[in-house]
C-alpha cells in the first residue's frame, strides 16, 4: 500500500516509545531537523529531595517541521532511535495544523504554569508506561480525586485485577494503536 503524504514544510506529530521523547528530540536536532518537545515544569515525585523537573507536556510524543516527501529526511526520521510511527490514518501521515504548533509554542514559552490534562475518563482504554505493569492495557474503571488518583481494570491470565495509578502512569491508547 502506498501512502500519499502532502507536499512541503509540514509539522507531524511523532509517537514515541515509552519515555523516549527527550531521546528521539535530541537525535533530531542532532541531525538538523527542527522538532519541537513541549514540556511543563514539576516537582519531582522523590521521596529523597524535592526537585523542579522538566517533562513532557505529551507524553509520548515528539512534533517534526519537515518535508517528508523527501525520501531521505523520512528515512533519517524513521530510522530515529525511540520513535515508532508518525501519526496518520489509513491513507498514511497526517500533518499537524501550523497555528496549533504555534498555540503550543506560545504556551510552553509563558511564563504560565502548565499541566497536562488528558482525556481519560471512564471505559477508556488505556496503557501503563511507567512502574511494575509497564506496557499491559487495561480499561478505566473509575477517577478518583479530580483525576488525581486513576482505577484501572487489567484483564491477566482471564481475572481481572484493578491498579491505582497515577494521570502520569497511562496514556490513552488511540485507536491507530497497535497492542504488542
Amino acid at each position: 500500500m502506498t501512502f500519499r503524504i502532502p507536499e512541503g514544510l509540514h509539522w507531524w506529530a511523532i509517537r514515541t516509545k515509552a519515555n523516549f521523547e527527550k531521546t528521539v528530540f535530541a537525535q533530531l536536532t542532532n541531525r538538523q531537523f527542527e522538532a519541537f518537545l513541549p514540556t511543563y515544569k514539576t516537582y519531582s515525585r522523590r521521596k529523597d529531595r524535592r526537585a523542579i523537573v522538566s517533562l513532557p507536556l505529551f507524553p509520548g510524543y515528539v512534533f517534526l517541521h519537515s518535508n517528508l516527501t523527501d525520501r531521505e529526511r523520512r528515512v533519517g526520521v524513521m530510522q530515529t532511535r525511540g520513535m515508532v510511527q508518525i501519526l496518520g490514518g489509513p491513507e498514511g501521515p497526517l500533518p499537524v495544523r501550523d497555528h496549533e504548533i504555534t498555540s503550543l509554542q506560545v504556551m510552553c514559552n509563558s511564563d504560565r504554569m502548565l499541566e497536562p490534562l488528558g482525556r481519560i475518563e471512564r471505559g477508556k482504554t488505556v496503557r501503563i508506561v511507567s512502574g511494575g505493569l509497564a506496557g499491559v492495557i487495561g480499561i478505566v474503571a473509575e477517577i478518583k480525586g479530580k483525576g488525581r488518583r486513576i482505577i484501572c481494570n487489567v484483564n491477566l491470565l482471564g481475572r481481572a485485577v484493578a491498579a491505582e495509578l497515577l494521570p502520569t502512569d497511562i496514556e490513552v491508547v488511540g485507536p491507530f494503536d497497535r497492542f504488542e
